[in-house]
């Protein structure tokens, strides 16, 4: 038997005494989440709550997805309408959001909201799909799309061998969760200045619009409604793909608890980030227009750097690596977001215990990190990116759908919560 002595060195004694002090610190667990058996640090501020939600929008939508929209649209005044009635959808699904996370103080994105409103069946059966196929799906297209891009300077006389392609995606999403594991703070700077990268990267695509706007480069948006024309399906496919542009504002309501101030930074965050981004996306639209017919786009399978080719002379490397910055940025805000719901489900019971787990010296969810990066490496080993884009897509949209529903469903079943912020039904 040991004395009360040995107990005391003890290594089980230690990590509960290391528990004790991280329940008890207040800059590691916040007082509204004193509920919780363990939380996240509250360390976000608002630049980086917009560039969570910038950095997780801004991947590889914007360079892939135009010429589907252009193609079920019709012509190019439809694109355009398209991309800017997308915007709209996404603002107001991004404002919903806000209110949400400003009235409910639990990280987990959807997953919350869901079992807030309509109880935990729903809130499971949204969390697997989530777990299993929309985050990991969405992560391995986007880590595929840089793996194009950033080995595509290196074969200019073919297209990049697949298992090169697969190489580099793997490479990518292995050094980003990793890195994650490890600082929460680093992760964030990462996503600071990835996403400044690529807001700079389309900048010069808008800037060069401009200037060949101003230079009389019109003759593509002018008749701008001629075309094949469309129908009710084909529309509906092409907001399909321009919604997939905007998938992503959901990042930082998955962080909730991380976030300093919510009530306030939430919808500042929100509402800002989702409107930047709509201008950007059409201002890149017709950017890409003034240089690409539309016969161009269709026979493209990278808009940016045919584009580039074209508008950019020399300088055309620009391109794929700005592209290459833009979608590495989009996976390290997905490694960095989606593991949060996963972490606050597993608190809750849903999943094993080990997912809401923190490493004790990082503060980090290293060990829900840890499976979401197999999980997307093996998608990832799937090379169709369309075929992924239609296993994903689907299932993520009838969620935010249920979501919104859920959200009108709480204004009359919980009247009692703190609004800070409403969004008008």
């Amino acid at each position: 038997m040991s004395s009360n002595g040995d107990e005391k060195t003890r290594p089980e004694n230690g990590l509960k005494q290391r528990g004790r002090e991280l329940q008890s610190a207040p800059d590691v667990l916040d007082e509204t989440s004193s509920s919780y058996a363990v939380a996240m640090k509250r360390q976000i501020g608002l630049f980086p709550s917009i560039m969570i939600i910038m950095g997780s929008i801004i991947g590889s939508g914007i360079f892939v997805s135009p010429k589907g929209v252009l193609e079920y649209s019709g012509s190019v005044g439809g694109a355009l309408l398209v991309w800017t009635m997308c915007g709209v959808i996404a603002t107001l699904g991004g404002m919903c959001y806000a209110e949400l996370g400003s009235s409910i103080g639990k990280g987990g994105g959807e997953y919350t909201y869901l079992n807030e409103a309509f109880g935990e069946f729903l809130a499971f059966l949204m969390l697997w799909v989530n777990f299993i196929i929309v985050s990991p799906g969405n992560t391995a297209i986007i880590a595929q799309t840089f793996a194009i891009y950033a080995i595509t300077p290196f074969y200019s006389d073919c297209d990049p061998p697949p298992w090169a392609v697969t190489l580099v995606a793997e490479a990518c999403i292995l050094l980003i969760f990793g890195y994650n594991c490890y600082s929460v703070k680093g992760a964030t700077w990462v996503q600071n200045i990835f996403t400044v990268a690529k807001v700079i990267g389309l900048g010069i695509i808008i800037m060069a619009g401009i200037v060949f706007l101003i230079m009389g480069r019109t003759e593509y948006l002018e008749d701008a409604f001629e075309g094949p024309g469309t129908n009710g399906l084909r529309i509906s496919l092409a907001f399909y793909s321009g919604l997939f542009a905007y998938t992503g504002w959901a990042g930082m309501n998955n962080m909730a608890e991380e976030i300093v101030n919510p009530h306030r930074n939430f919808p500042i965050a929100a509402i800002s980030s989702m409107t930047l981004i709509t201008v950007i996306y059409v201002l890149t639209n017709i950017a890409y227009f003034t240089v690409l017919s539309p016969q161009e786009m269709l026979a493209s399978n990278a808009v940016a750097v045919t584009w580039g080719e074209l508008a950019l002379g020399s300088f055309a490397w620009l391109m794929p690596v700005a592209v290459a910055m833009s979608t590495f940025g989009a996976v390290n805000g997905a490694a960095l977001t989606n593991s949060r719901y996963t972490f606050v489900a597993a608190r809750d019971g849903l999943l094993p215990s080990l997912f809401s787990m923190i490493h004790i010296k990082y503060l980090t969810p290293l060990p829900t990190l840890v499976v979401m990066m197999l999980i997307t490496m093996t998608l990832c080993l799937y090379q169709d990116t369309g075929s992924l884009i239609n296993y994903t897509g689907f299932s993520y949209w009838l969620f935010v759908g249920i979501v919104a529903t859920g959200l009108v469903w709480m204004r009359y079943r919980r009247r009692d919560i703190e609004r800070p912020f409403t969004i008008p039904l």
